[in-house]
């Protein structure tokens, strides 16, 4: 049996009670009487750590506070801190070698700093991703061309000192863009216009999608299907793992549910991975859409179903917060459909694609052996389950 930091573990009021009758020495927990071992339960202690504390460092440098950390994961600003050192130690390691490849390939000398785990600002003016994926890489490279070609806002690729599109090197592929100014907004309820602002942002993800139709007619994309996903990867996963979180019954149904209108929901190019980390604010003003690497043509209300479901994660369980995310779907809908007409169908299906979205998170950080992420994808799947109704009175 391994040992746990137990820092690392207990919120820390906990752990000063615990403290009182005892430090620095092991203490064997047991378990509850007629209590049997939780899925993952067995799994290494060091690597759900990791994945948590990855997902700290990430919403780190998307802007969220060393407080509002603390409060989301119940651990002192003092273990965050700990944990943020850590990362912040790879990330210099890594600091310099990028900066060479800036200088020797777009003969660019700057500082740079962390801005994303795969994205690096370059001074004030440009950008660096890093990608190990190259067909997801040369997908955003191709949209982020068609778009900026319909006069879309988005962050223009520049060319090497030998004319290309981007670098490979110790089989990463780095390219250089503009920087975009504004940045994301981290939480919209906490917006004292947030239902302005989901209005306004209805229309931007509808002035995306009219692009969108233009440059379908520029370059091909992948065709890809989330019915096709559902009763493929995502149900052999879900079945392997025993329905731990979601039972055979539920994705049944959902199965079901989706594939009885699937054909006729109108499907084009879409953004397949859009939430306001990848569209851009200045004081609440529009001002660009970023990373297009999971573009495809999909269901058009999938873009529309991904982003509001963005906004309830982790927060389902808030009563405020689901009330004013009810609210927010209605004002959303009509900024959408200020610029584009939902079919009914499509209106009718929303919380259907939703659920499908939901099993696919769900399938998918098992497959990442993230529990926590997993659960939680299931909660919001039967949050969306319990309010359908209502829900759906509500955009239609």
């Amino acid at each position: 049996m391994k040992y746990i930091n137990a820092k690392d573990l207990f919120p820390d009021d906990l752990l000063e009670i615990i403290q009182e009758y005892t430090q620095g020495k092991y203490v064997y927990i047991p378990k509850k009487d007629g209590i049997r071992d939780k899925w993952g339960s067995k799994t290494s202690y060091s690597q759900e750590l990791l994945i948590r504390n990855k997902h700290i460092y990430t919403k780190f440098l998307s802007g969220h506070d060393l407080a509002m950390l603390s409060k989301e994961y119940c651990l002192s600003v003092k273990s965050i801190r700990r944990i943020l050192y850590n990362f912040k130690k790879d990330a210099n390691k890594m600091k310099e070698k990028i900066q060479k490849i800036i200088f020797n390939n777009w003969n660019i000398d700057s500082d740079i700093f962390q801005i994303y785990p795969t994205a690096w600002s370059v001074g004030n003016d440009y950008v660096i991703k890093i990608n190990k994926n190259f067909g997801n890489m040369k997908r955003n490279i191709t949209m982020i061309k068609a778009l900026n070609e319909c006069n879309v806002p988005v962050a223009v690729p520049i060319p090497t000192l030998n004319d290309e599109d981007y670098v490979e090197s110790d089989e990463n592929f780095y390219f250089l863009s503009k920087k975009l100014s504004g940045k994301e907004i981290i939480n919209i309820f906490e917006e004292d216009n947030y239902l302005d602002i989901v209005y306004e942002t209805g229309k931007i993800i509808a002035k995306l999608h009219n692009a969108f139709l233009t440059c379908e007619e520029k370059i091909a994309f992948w065709d890809n299907s989330l019915l096709d996903e559902m009763k493929g990867w995502i149900t052999e996963i879900l079945s392997k793992n025993d329905f731990k979180y979601i039972s055979k019954i539920d994705l049944a149904e959902s199965i079901i549910d989706l594939e009885k209108d699937y054909d006729k929901l109108p499907k084009q190019l879409i953004h397949r991975d859009i939430y306001y980390g990848n569209i851009l604010f200045d004081n609440n003003q529009f001002c660009g859409y970023i990373d297009f690497d999971f573009s495809q043509r999909n269901i058009r209300i999938f873009d529309i179903c991904y982003f509001l479901l963005g906004l309830l994660v982790n927060r389902s369980k808030n009563k405020e917060c689901a009330c004013k995310w009810k609210e927010i779907v209605k004002e959303f809908i009509k900024g959408y459909e200020s610029l584009i007409t939902l079919q009914k169908q499509e209106k009718e299906n929303v919380c259907n694609v939703m659920k499908c979205i939901e099993l696919l998170f769900v399938a998918y950080f098992i497959r990442e052996k993230d529990e926590v992420n997993a659960k939680s994808s299931a909660e919001l799947y039967y949050f969306i389950r319990e309010n359908e109704a209502e829900i759906t009175s509500m955009i239609l």
